[in-house]
């Protein structure tokens, strides 16, 4: 395994937080989450797990209300022949909705 951390703690390798992610992707809405990356990601303790799953919440949470810089994307050019929502624009600025926050950060440890 890789020893490039992309975390601001010593909680994961890039791949690690890798695993992390799709776990939360895959079993989001499972009761047994916890228990799930734990399998998951041997060698790394419950609290940790903990503390990496709070600090993405708050990392949401810096993105949703403006703490975080938003990427400067190039404009996409849209042709004619297609919808103009899917040139990418439609949500540009847009804030998540409650739900969008909600479905993320209901589930707390």
């Amino acid at each position: 395994m890789s020893t490039n951390r992309t975390c601001n703690n010593s909680f994961c390798t890039r791949e690690e937080d890798k695993i992390f992610e799709n776990i939360l992707a895959i079993y989001f809405n499972d009761n047994n989450l916890l228990t799930k990356m734990e399998e998951a990601l041997p060698g790394k303790t419950v609290d940790e797990i903990k503390d990496h799953y709070n600090i993405l919440l708050e990392d949401i949470d810096a993105v949703d209300f403006g703490g975080a810089p938003l990427p400067n994307y190039p404009e996409m050019q849209s042709n004619a022949n297609q919808n103009t929502n899917a040139d990418g624009q439609w949500r540009k600025g847009t804030l998540w909705t409650e739900e969008e926050h909600r479905l993320v950060s209901w589930y707390s440890f």
